[in-house]
């Protein structure tokens, strides 16, 4: 069962990096070019938030239960890079970009009309530069995951 939620992971993390750079690019779009707001840049905004949602329930099963790095890593403590990587660093920058996300969302939601596609960009931006930096890239050491399995 762990490949597969491991690879369904890793897929996911294409979509969610696809969403989001497509967020910043409408929203970026709208906010230097004085667009007017409409529906599709709330729903762009709201689908990023919902991979980001079910990326976190996949990633606590794997960090719960299934993964053999976060379920033995508890024994090996923080002396083991890669245990530490995913028992703490990837875990808790990818909760405070899920949570940066929904703020965002929420600031987009309550924001005047002029400002919307500002706080879009800045706080999906800042979400995604966090999930960037947190995902196991095939060239970051110890830890690295291939580009898709």
């Amino acid at each position: 069962m762990y490949p597969i939620v491991l690879d369904l992971h890793s897929i996911l993390r294409w979509l969610i990096v696809i969403a989001g750079v497509f967020v910043l690019y409408r929203s970026g779009r709208g906010w230097f070019g004085r667009r007017a707001w409409t529906e599709d840049e709330r729903r762009w905004g709201t689908i990023f938030t919902i991979l980001l949602d079910i990326q976190l329930v996949i990633g606590l099963l794997l960090y719960g239960i299934f993964s053999p790095f976060t379920t033995g890593g508890f024994s090996q403590g923080m002396s083991d890079p890669v245990s530490r990587f995913f028992l703490v660093e990837h875990s808790s920058m990818m909760i405070l970009a899920i949570i940066i996300a929904h703020v965002g969302s929420i600031m987009v939601k309550r924001a005047k009309l002029e400002s919307k596609y500002k706080r879009m960009f800045i706080y999906y931006g800042i979400a995604l530069l966090l999930i960037l930096v947190a995902i196991p890239w095939p060239f970051s050491g110890a830890q690295a995951r291939p580009w898709l399995f």
